[in-house]
């Protein structure tokens, strides 16, 4: 499952999960603020400072682009 580590009104954060939801690929949503704090952030991708940042099943994949990069390159669409 992706985790995708976001921030409220974040309109790359809206559009990535528009992609998984009509690609029907589940993920779980993480909010700053509510689920982790900005240093929690900061710990977890160091050097990244671009909403959202995914991970899949524990493994970093990326930014958005980087993210829908992944999906092309494993023909998920």
């Amino acid at each position: 499952m992706f985790t995708i580590y976001g921030k409220p009104h974040c309109s790359l954060c809206i559009k990535l999960k528009m992609v998984m939801d009509l690609l029907g690929k589940k993920y779980e949503e993480k909010i700053l603020g509510v689920d982790y704090t900005e240093e929690e952030f900061r710990e977890k991708f160091p050097g990244k400072n671009l909403f959202p940042q995914v991970e899949l099943e524990g493994k970093y994949i990326g930014n958005c682009n980087q993210t829908v990069a992944y999906l092309k390159e494993h023909r998920v669409f």
